[in-house]
């Protein structure tokens, strides 16, 4: 049965671009090679570079992989929490809506994601009058994450500014046939909004080993070329509060004398310039800030170090980070700071140490545990690169989440 499938999501880079193919890119290639019909309805703007697509570049490298894209139009933000942004969403919405009813063809099933909300529920309302089966894909908690992080005496007038939002967010959990979440506690979250399901499912955002090989093939060391006898720290990813990247650099400073451990910070955000200046003030020369790097340079930086950082605050409420997964990839001993499943992932695969989020000296003390000991070092390394090809290569989890769309799809036909 040839399935027509709509793809719902605004966040994750299409075909072609410059990053490494991501959930949605991974998902819609592998229903091509199905032999499904493919339609991703995406956002015209990218809100990870903050400027408007090349369409006509993406529209061709999507239809080189077997996907048909729909860009809907929006204003452009600056910043990713502000009412530019809640703007641009809300208007994503309507010009969903608009759309999606003009689109001739019925689809068989619906993939949407969550966040943001106020779409979600846009695309319950076309899925319910279509009578579509419609899986509900979570991918982050909105808005609680930023209710965590408001201050505690504003908390009221953000809840209450915020109630259309959680009001979007339970009405697209009530309305959803499956709900598919990237880590446990999203998909249970979605149930106690939206009830039982038939199908619930937690499908992680695992890694493309064959892509991620072969991008650090082609990156090589870069620029970065490491000294025998050297221990290379990396965190890769944004440089923000809720990563708890400020954390991992007090540790830096506490092992400054360590000569022989060297940490880079990879990334962009927030934090950039307060981290130059710690950098500066307490002369870090064991400390690198990298920038951006795009993804054979980040890969083959990650393939000459030794220990990936898994940081974040728990109000942030990120609990499986696309992180985890390069760091598994790159055959890193994971030196994590999230409790619960991320905690459980790494202990039990013995692939590396759980420090205490926030807590610098206890960060400093388990890459000293981590290092003492070459022999074991490299056993969680091994471990780490055996959990990525055994369970969270995206070719096998991917698989799982493919026909979990086709059986709803055929279920929902026999009815």
């Amino acid at each position: 049965m040839i399935l027509h499938v709509w793809l719902v999501n605004p966040f994750d880079p299409l075909p072609g671009g410059p990053e490494p193919p991501g959930r949605y890119a991974t998902l819609a290639t592998m229903l091509a090679e199905r032999g499904h019909q493919v339609l991703w309805w995406t956002s015209a703007f990218s809100h990870r570079f903050h400027r408007y697509l090349d369409q006509p570049a993406a529209e061709e490298a999507c239809r080189r992989a077997g996907i048909e894209v729909r860009f809907l139009p929006v204003p452009a933000y600056r910043w990713n929490v502000s009412l530019g942004r809640l703007w641009n969403h809300y208007l994503l919405s309507r010009r969903f809506v608009c759309q999606a009813s003009a689109e001739p063809r019925r689809p068989d099933v619906i993939v949407a994601s969550t966040p943001p909300p106020g779409l979600a529920r846009s695309v319950a309302r076309i899925a319910g009058q279509r009578k579509v089966p419609l899986v509900l894909d979570v991918q982050d908690l909105w808005p609680e994450t930023f209710s965590r992080l408001s201050p505690t005496w504003l908390r009221p007038v953000f809840d209450l500014a915020t109630l259309p939002m959680r009001r979007s967010a339970r009405r697209a959990c009530q309305a959803a046939t499956a709900i598919v979440g990237v880590a446990d506690g999203y998909v249970e979250h979605a149930v106690r909004l939206g009830g039982a399901k038939a199908v619930t499912r937690t499908v992680p955002l695992g890694v493309d080993l064959a892509a991620f090989d072969a991008a650090t093939e082609a990156g090589g060391g870069g620029r970065f070329l490491k000294p025998h006898g050297e221990t290379w720290l990396v965190y890769a990813g944004s440089l923000t509060r809720s990563y708890d990247c400020l954390t991992v650099l007090h540790a830096a400073v506490m092992l400054r004398d360590r000569k022989d451990l060297r940490f880079f910070l990879a990334g962009r955000g927030e934090l950039e310039e307060p981290i130059r200046r710690i950098i500066a003030d307490h002369r870090l020369e064991n400390v690198t800030l990298t920038g951006f790097l795009d993804p054979p340079a980040c890969f083959g930086l990650m393939r000459q170090c030794d220990i990936g950082i898994n940081s974040c605050l728990p109000e942030a409420m990120i609990l499986l980070p696309n992180k985890l997964f390069a760091y598994l990839a790159a055959g890193l001993a994971v030196l994590n700071a999230i409790p619960g499943q991320c905690s459980r992932i790494v202990n039990q695969a013995w692939c590396g140490l759980d420090y205490r989020p926030g807590d610098a000296a206890s960060c400093a003390a388990a890459i000293m545990e981590l290092i003492e000991d070459d022999c074991e070092l490299e056993v969680m390394r091994r471990s780490a690169r055996k959990l990525a090809e055994d369970v969270y290569d995206r070719r096998k989890l991917y698989a799982q989440y493919v026909d979990l769309i086709e059986a709803g799809a055929r279920s929902a036909a026999e009815r």
